[in-house]
């Protein structure tokens, strides 16, 4: 009796040992070990991205101002504008921008001192190339901008000179777009053509030892400015 009793304590040993061991190595219908695989995508390396691009043709309206002379005064009428700008994201909301723009007008040459007055056709050219910074990302896009470059006032009348200054810009706006490729651009500018009156060297020695220096005299030829507005067409 005793001996039966240790023979089915065993089996049953030997039987939960064995439902142990299945539980553990899990075996197909053919006796192999069935192995679980968890799938690993492969590691996706990030798109290089481009620089965004925008191409905006403009038009608008041109304040021209008027330049003092000696006795004299020259006055260039207000007028429309056309040109365009080509921009390139070289920073998150920064962009470097060349800018073109044309004001076709007539001036007046007034000269105080004789009384004589005169008309002339000329157009004012400006190349800007400067930098955008874009206030916020979003559909609604508020920037400033500051730019350097040329000023020609380009006398269309013949036998006048033609006079090419130095100039600066500085400006705002907003941009709006409907689409991640098409927008409107408007924006206002200060526009400030220069003229340097000369120049200087000097060297001077004095108890704490050798000097030198170099100076140049500019200053403002005219105060100008424009409002414009485009469609800006994205890259």
């Amino acid at each position: 009796m005793r001996i039966t009793r240790l023979r089915a304590a065993a089996a049953l040993a030997a039987l939960f040992l064995a439902f142990n061991l299945i539980a553990q190595n899990p075996t197909s219908s053919k006796g192999t070990v069935q192995q679980t695989y968890k799938w690993q995508e492969p590691e996706k390396k990030p798109a290089p991205t481009r620089p965004r691009i925008e191409l905006t043709p403009i038009y608008g309206y041109s304040l021209n101002g008027h330049i003092n002379l000696y006795r004299a005064k020259f006055t260039m009428d207000n007028s429309d504008l056309f040109g365009g700008m080509l921009s390139v994201e070289v920073a998150p909301q920064s962009l470097v921008e060349f800018s073109y723009t044309r004001s076709k007008t007539t001036a007046r040459y007034e000269d105080f001192a004789t009384g004589t007055k005169d008309n002339y056709d000329m157009a004012i050219d400006y190349f800007q190339l400067g930098t955008v910074k874009e206030i916020k990302d979003g559909p609604l896009v508020p920037f400033g901008m500051i730019s350097v470059g040329a000023t020609w006032f380009n006398m269309t009348t013949h036998g006048v000179s033609d006079h090419v200054s130095f100039s600066a810009a500085l400006g705002g706006g907003v941009k709006y777009f409907f689409s991640d490729r098409v927008g409107i651009r408007l924006q206002g500018r200060l526009l400030l053509p220069m003229y340097f009156s000369g120049g200087g060297l000097f060297v001077g020695i004095g108890s704490g030892g050798t000097s030198s220096g170099v100076s140049v005299s500019t200053g403002v030829l005219t105060v100008q400015g424009d409002f414009s507005g485009g469609l800006i067409f994205r890259f």
